[in-house]
């Protein structure tokens, strides 16, 4: 792997140790961006979790998976919430680094979704 590519799925393992989080994890292999430095892109997944974890008792689920045209990280909390989270305007200027959008998809009284896609270059 160059210096200049990020292994998602690494990435994503080290901050499920460092949080000790209760997520069920699936994650494809392969998931790689570009991208020198993976700080931001740390904090915003951090984010994510921190905005996630508390609307649940329940594991969040993390899934990886590698598309043709890049990878899609999605991060769902069963709740059964009927307000969906305020996302800060700061985390699509942040996801632009990488390439990367994101999506928050809201089933009221089921779950909570957000879907960051990575774009290959």
């Amino acid at each position: 792997m160059s210096e200049n590519t990020i292994d998602l799925k690494s990435l994503l393992l080290m901050i499920h140790q460092a949080k000790d989080i209760n997520a069920n994890l699936c994650l494809d292999e392969g998931c790689r961006i570009s991208g020198s430095d993976p700080t931001t892109l740390v904090k915003v997944l951090n984010y994510f979790i921190n905005l996630l974890q508390p609307l649940t008792t329940l594991p969040l689920e993390i899934g990886l998976d590698l598309k043709d045209d890049g990878a899609l990280l999605t991060l769902m909390a069963y709740s059964e919430t009927s307000n969906a989270p305020q996302v800060s305007d700061n985390v699509a200027g942040a996801l632009q680094e990488y390439n990367a959008s994101y999506e928050m998809v809201h089933q009221p009284g089921i779950n909570i979704q957000c879907k960051i896609t990575f774009k290959s270059k």
